[in-house]
This record gives structure tokens, C-alpha cells and sequence, in this order.
């Protein structure tokens, strides 16, 4: 049995615990390919099948199955309709049809917006040609850390030791397959890697999308000001910044999560979006759906319970 068999397996098992049938799962995972293809490696009929892209392709999916089943509970689904992740979605197909150097899309806000969810949603809609990795504190300083977390993303094992070979390696496998580079945390960049980030975009055709919280971004655009502009005045393609949920989306969230007495849905959204902003935005937003659910049992949510579990939510943070 091969390493891609033993997956498929892995999010067979996984797909059944939800209860998705094939469709389901291949609309929502775009690495796992067709419903004729899924079948083809379950059963273990690799023949004629590109063994190096679709093992880049599970891993991906497996990483993001995984990635879920860390931040929510297995009855919380991510929606993908939502305005923090249908605008960094519109932005990121804009710029990966531009033929120019304007391919960098920047995608900030508080922590609790949604915009590590938007990046798991890219990743599930286009499969490899997304590819997700985060940056974190060394990323400041080092190249070398930044280029082997970049191939590292890519699905290269054998990474080269020396900061320039890693970074012909990158450089060398984005121009023969360009892919959408999501950076979450890339307010961790320093100003030697936002110059890397140029060169990506000079030297290949792919995308680079900064996930980052907007106040250390932008200390960092200040910190590092002349390599900051030469991205964002001449390779920005969209700046989206993410703030409160919106009304409308917190009621279409509410209204998924909860069953509600009749009448109290639009009071206790309003309460909700008023709410959410100073107290971790989506994240309380579903937390407070979340002890929602624990105070209400099987019955439907009236107004009293909803603000009893918003008041409990907002004095733990």
C-alpha cells in the first residue's frame, strides 16, 4: 500500500465520520480531484496517475482537514459565503488573472477576523494551486528560515542547506508552476524577506497573499518603508481589510449555528455584530454560538439565553 493509498484512506475515514458523500467532498477539497479519481486511489489503481502531484495534492487536503479539526468542533463547518472570505477570494482571483507584476494581495485585520479561515478556504477551493504556510518570528531576519518554510509548503522534502540554493530551488519551482503563496502571520516579515517576496513576483508568474494583523503590519511597513513600497505601490493588486462582522453575515451565521424561538434571531445577531468587534470578532461570535448551544440543550434559543451566554463569552475575555 503506498504512502497516497494510506491517505485517501485517512480522509475516507474522515469523510464518513462527517457524513459527506464523494461530491461533497470533492466540491469542498479541490486537491482531491474527481470523484472518479478518489475512487481510482482508494482502491489502489495508481496506474498512469502523476504519483508526485496528487501525494502533493492529499497532503495538502489531509493538512487542512487537520487545520480544522484543531480550531472547531465537529458540527461547526466553515462557510465559504461569508463576506471575510468571499473578498479575499474576489481579490485573489483578480490577481491571479493579471499579467503584470501587480499579484500581491494583502489581507488584514484584528486577531479574530477570519483571515486564517479565508486562507483554508482558498486552499479547499483550488487545491495545489494554492499553497498555505505561516511565518513566524525568524522569518524577520532569516531567508534561509523563510525559503525552507516555502519549500517545506511546496512538498519538497530534500531542502537545500545553503540560502542561495534554496532560493533558486523556489524560484525555479514557482516559474515552472506558478501557485497562490498564502504567508499567514506576515506581519513576522522583515525587510530582507519582503524583498524575497519581490523577487518572487519580478522573477515568476505567481501570487503572493499576506495574511497579517493590520496594526503590526503596519509598524512593520514603517520599520521597513522602502522595501514595504516597493510592494504595495507597484505589485499590490488589492488590500482587503477585514473589521466587525457585518450584520447580515453574523444573522446567516447565527441563523446556521442556532435554532431560534421565533422573533429573536434579528435582535440577538444586532446584539451579536454590536458586540463582536471589541471581543475577538469571529472568534466570539462563534464561541458565543458555542455556549449558546450548551445553555439552550435541545430546545430553541430565546433571547434571555442568548444574552446570558454573549455575557458569559465577554467577561472571559
Amino acid at each position: 500500500m503506498t504512502n497516497l493509498n494510506a491517505l485517501a484512506k485517512q480522509i475516507r475515514e474522515w469523510q464518513l465520520s462527517r457524513g459527506l458523500s464523494d461530491n461533497e467532498l470533492c466540491k469542498r477539497f479541490a486537491g482531491i480531484g474527481s470523484t472518479k479519481t478518489y475512487k481510482r486511489i482508494l482502491d489502489g489503481d495508481l496506474a498512469e496517475l502523476d504519483l508526485e502531484r496528487w501525494q502533493i495534492e492529499y497532503d495538502q487536503v489531509w493538512a487542512l482537514i487537520e487545520l480544522e479539526s484543531q480550531s472547531t468542533q465537529e458540527d461547526e463547518p466553515i462557510y465559504d459565503d461569508l463576506w471575510h472570505v468571499t473578498a479575499p477570494i474576489l481579490a485573489v482571483k483578480d490577481a491571479m488573472a493579471e499579467r503584470g507584476n501587480n499579484r500581491l494581495v494583502i489581507v488584514e485585520g484584528p486577531s479574530g477576523s477570519g483571515k486564517t479561515t479565508a486562507g483554508r478556504c482558498l486552499a479547499a477551493r483550488y487545491g495545489r494551486r494554492v499553497v498555505l504556510t505561516e511565518a513566524d518570528e525568524t522569518w524577520k531576519d532569516s531567508l534561509c528560515s523563510m525559503l525552507g518554510g516555502i519549500l517545506r509548503a511546496l512538498g519538497i522534502r530534500d531542502i537545500p542547506v545553503s540560502t542561495e540554493d534554496r532560493k533558486q530551488k523556489v524560484l525555479t519551482l514557482l516559474a515552472a508552476s506558478p501557485v497562490c503563496l498564502v504567508i499567514d502571520e506576515a506581519h513576522h516579515l522583515g525587510p530582507r524577506t519582503l524583498n524575497l517576496v519581490k523577487t518572487i513576483l519580478n522573477q515568476t508568474p505567481s501570487q503572493v497573499v499576506f495574511l497579517c494583523i493590520h496594526t503590526l503590519f503596519r509598524k512593520l511597513e514603517c520599520a521597513a518603508y522602502e522595501e514595504a513600497k516597493q510592494l504595495t505601490k507597484n505589485r499590490l493588486c488589492e488590500r482587503v481589510k477585514l473589521n466587525g462582522p457585518a450584520l447580515s453575515d453574523v444573522e446567516k451565521f447565527l441563523s446556521r449555528r442556532l435554532t431560534f424561538e421565533a422573533g429573536a434571531l434579528k435582535p440577538c445577531a444586532r446584539l451579536c455584530a454590536d458586540t463582536a468587534a471589541q471581543h475577538g470578532s469571529w472568534n466570539f461570535v462563534n464561541l458565543v454560538a458555542r455556549k449558546c448551544r450548551q445553555l439552550a440543550g435541545k430546545a430553541d434559543v430565546d433571547q434571555d439565553t442568548f444574552v446570558k451566554a454573549l455575557t458569559k463569552i465577554q467577561q472571559s475575555r
